[in-house]
């Protein structure tokens, strides 16, 4: 399983980084964990828009589904007639409804037990949105937008690598959202092999070190921070 960084920034798009957006290979198969602002132009660097095979998306914010809008426009010139699987929360689809283009080819529906290659698993995360965080096969758990809590716990123990937002530091906590810290704890509780720092808002850029700080305080394992174009072998 290969794992490339899309895009990593939170709520906006930095001035290097789109939203949050995840490539993930094995066996031929491409599937995307959200397509967040900005991110369907660095994503074509990667793959082509008519060779994904599925997109997931964790909820219906901006930051985290938007570029769907214009994937349907760049499929539909590149002359692609197939059906894109989009899986997740109702509210995705409910908020790109009034501004996808009436050919737009997505199938919208809930996750399966398996996506191609990937044995899936989700859970109800706690945010100010449904959001779904999931686990791929035993190699990655990706947290969405959460705040801490059982369910992503549960999602995220015994897996190898543990994706997960750090939306800031333990003094300046926002609710919903999982902090550096937090993220620190969850990689810990998980008894994870690697922890990825992702969703850094552009704000916070300057102080990616401490970010990194304040999570390797807490976790038990290594800890890394995503960046554009960053490709793990999983």
């Amino acid at each position: 399983m290969r794992l490339t960084v899309i895009g990593c920034s939170g709520s906006a798009p930095g001035p290097d980084a789109a939203c949050s957006c995840y490539l993930v290979e094995q066996d031929g198969w491409r599937l995307l964990l959200d397509l967040g602002t900005g991110a369907v132009g660095p994503l074509q660097r990667y793959a082509p828009v008519t060779a994904l095979d599925a997109v997931f998306v964790t909820h219906a914010h901006g930051d985290h589904c938007d570029d769907l809008v214009a994937l349907a426009y760049l499929r539909s010139v590149a002359g692609d007639a197939g059906a894109l699987p989009v899986y997740g929360p109702s509210a995705v689809e409910s908020r790109l409804a009034d501004r996808l283009p009436a050919h737009r080819r997505f199938a919208f529906g809930p996750a399966p037990e398996r996506i191609g290659p990937y044995r899936v698993r989700t859970a109800v995360a706690r945010h100010q949105v449904e959001n779904w965080a999931v686990r791929l096969d035993d190699q990655l758990c990706y947290t969405g937008d959460s705040a801490p809590c059982d369910a992503l716990d549960d999602l995220a123990h015994g897996c190898a690598v543990v994706l997960a937002e750090a939306s800031g530091f333990d003094d300046e906590a926002v609710p919903n959202h999982l902090t550096a810290g937090d993220a620190g704890r969850l990689a810990r509780r998980a008894e994870a092999q690697l922890l990825v720092l992702t969703h850094i808002r552009p704000w916070h850029r300057d102080r990616a070190a401490d970010l990194l700080a304040e999570a390797a305080r807490h976790s038990s394992c290594p800890v890394v921070l995503a960046t554009a174009g960053l490709t793990l072998t999983l």
